[in-house]
C-alpha cells in the first residue's frame, strides 16, 4: 500500500475520501484506541490518509467486571456480561464523538467504523466460543453510524481460531518492496510478525505471527510486586538498569520459556515466570537484581527466536519496534545488543503511531469488510479457508443507503482458484 502521512486536505480532496474509523480495546479491558482514515479509492492497495488517532484509559469498573468475566469458569454470569458491554458502549460512542470532532467530520461523512475487543472466549466440545462485547444495535441507534464488529466469528465459522485477525493489515501497512520486514512488538506479551517482501499477489501467504513471551505483563506485575504496590511501571527502566543479573533465576525462567509459544488472544500469561521470580525475594535479592533478570530474560528469548528467523528470513531483514514496553529503555538496548547491534526502527519513523497502530488495523479491517476483501489467513488461523471478517450492522437510513452505494460501485477482487483454496 502506497502511504499518504497526514496532511491538509482540500475541500474537494476530502469530499473524495472513503472515511472509517476503528476502535480497538486492548486485550486486557484497560485502554481504548482509536484512528480516522480517508482512503482515496478502493481496496486494500488504496491510498490511505490518516486524520487522526487518538488512546485513553477505561474506566477501572469495567476492566475489573471483565477480568471477573475472564477468571469465572463454565457459565459467564448474564448480568455481569450485558453491565459490561452497555457500559463499554458508552465508552465507545464519547471516543467516536471526541474522534469526530478531532478530525473535523460529522457522523454522516464516515462509510462505517469497525469495533474490536477481546471478547469472551470458551473452547467448547464444537470448537471455539467467541461473544463480541461490543453493543454494536446500540452503538448504530445512538450515532447513526454503521457498524463493523465481531470480526473473528467468521474465521471461527471456518474452523479457524479467531485470529491472529491483524496480521495482514499489518502487512499492508508495514510491508516493503525492496526487502523483508519483521514488526517487534514489545506490548504485554512480546510478539513478532514476519513481514514478506511485495514481490507478487501470493506474498501476503508467507506472513508469520508468533507470541513468544510474557513481557510488559511481567515487568510490569514484577515492579507492582516488589515495590510493594508503590510503583506500577519501571518508567525507562530506572530500576533495572541498577541492578544485576541472578544467574539460577535466569537458568529458572529460561527453563520456563522452553514450551513451543503460540497465538493467544489474550496474550501469554506471567505467572510462571512471575511465580519463579517473586520467591526470589525471600534469598536477599534486591529488586533491581530480579527486574534486570527478568528483563535480561526477556530480551534474551526475544533475540533468539528472531536470530533463527534471521537464519532463514536473511540477513538484509529490517526490524520494526512498536509497543509500549519500547519506552523501558533498557529491554530494546538489550534485544539490539543481542542481536549484534541490529538497529530497532520504532513504526513512528515511517508515520504510523505506535500507541493507536491497533485501531487503525481495525479501521482497514473495515475498509476490507465494506469492499468485500478476504482479511483472514487460514495458513495462521487454521480455518478451511479465507473470507471477508466482520458483522455489519446498519446505521441511520441515509448512512446505510450511502454505503450501499459504495459498495455497489466496488468491483470484487478477482481470487484464482489456488488463491480461493
Amino acid at each position: 500500500m502506497s502511504f499518504l502521512s497526514s496532511r491538509s486536505l482540500s475541500k474537494k480532496e476530502s469530499e473524495s475520501l472513503r472515511w472509517f474509523a476503528g476502535i480497538s480495546v486492548s486485550s486486557d479491558c484497560r485502554r481504548i484506541e482509536s484512528s480516522m482514515i480517508g482512503v482515496h479509492g478502493q481496496g486494500s492497495g488504496a491510498p490511505i490518509e490518516i486524520r487522526k488517532a487518538m488512546s485513553f484509559d477505561l474506566p477501572q469498573e469495567i476492566t475489573n467486571i471483565f477480568n471477573e468475566i475472564q477468571e469465572s469458569e463454565g457459565r459467564v454470569d448474564a448480568a455481569l456480561f450485558l453491565h459490561v458491554i452497555r457500559e463499554l458502549a458508552s465508552v465507545e460512542e464519547e471516543a467516536l464523538e471526541e474522534l469526530l470532532s478531532e478530525s473535523r467530520l460529522r457522523n454522516e461523512d464516515v462509510l462505517a467504523v469497525g469495533i474490536h475487543d477481546p471478547g469472551v472466549r470458551r473452547l467448547t466440545p464444537h470448537g471455539v466460543f467467541y461473544q463480541s462485547l461490543c453493543d454494536a444495535s446500540f452503538l448504530a441507534e445512538r450515532t447513526g453510524m454503521n457498524v463493523v464488529d465481531a470480526f473473528p466469528v467468521a474465521d471461527i465459522a471456518s474452523r479457524g481460531c479467531g485470529g491472529p485477525i491483524f496480521a495482514l493489515p499489518t502487512w499492508i501497512f508495514l510491508k516493503s518492496e525492496e526487502r523483508n520486514r519483521v514488526l517487534l512488538d514489545l506490548g504485554r506479551t512480546a510478539r513478532f510478525a514476519f513481514l514478506p517482501q511485495a514481490v507478487n499477489s501470493f506474498s501476503h501467504q508467507r506472513i508469520e505471527w508468533q507470541d513468544i513471551v510474557p513481557c510488559g505483563s511481567l515487568l510490569d506485575a514484577l515492579t507492582w510486586e516488589l515495590t510493594q504496590g508503590r510503583q506500577a511501571v519501571d518508567l525507562g527502566g530506572k530500576l533495572t538498569v541498577q541492578g544485576c543479573q541472578i544467574p539460577e533465576l535466569l537458568v529458572e525462567l529460561r527453563s520456563l520459556a522452553k514450551h513451543p509459544s503460540v497465538w493467544s488472544p489474550f496474550g501469554l500469561s506471567p505467572r510462571p515466570f512471575l511465580s519463579a521470580t517473586v520467591q526470589k525475594k525471600a534469598s536477599g535479592y534486591s529488586h533491581q537484581d530480579m527486574l534486570c533478570t527478568a528483563s535480561c530474560f526477556v530480551a534474551e528469548t526475544i533475540s533468539e527466536k528472531i536470530q533463527v528467523k534471521f537464519d532463514e528470513w536473511g540477513p538484509d531483514m529490517e526490524i520494526l519496534l512498536t509497543g509500549a514496553a519500547r519506552q523501558h529503555g533498557m529491554l530494546p538496548n538489550l534485544i539490539s545488543n543481542t542481536l549484534q547491534r541490529r538497529p530497532l526502527m520504532p513504526i513512528t519513523q515511517l508515520g504510523f503511531p505506535s500507541e493507536t497502530f491497533d485501531s487503525l488495523c481495525v479501521a482497514m479491517l473495515t475498509l476490507m469488510c465494506v469492499d468485500r476483501i478476504p482479511s483472514s489467513l487460514p495458513h495462521l488461523t487454521e480455518a478451511d479457508t479465507t473470507k471477508p471478517l466482520g458483522r455489519l450492522t446498519p446505521g441511520s437510513v441515509a448512512n446505510w443507503q450511502r454505503l450501499l452505494q459504495s459498495m455497489v460501485q466496488t468491483k470484487p477482487a478477482v481470487r484464482t482458484l489456488r488463491s480461493a483454496m
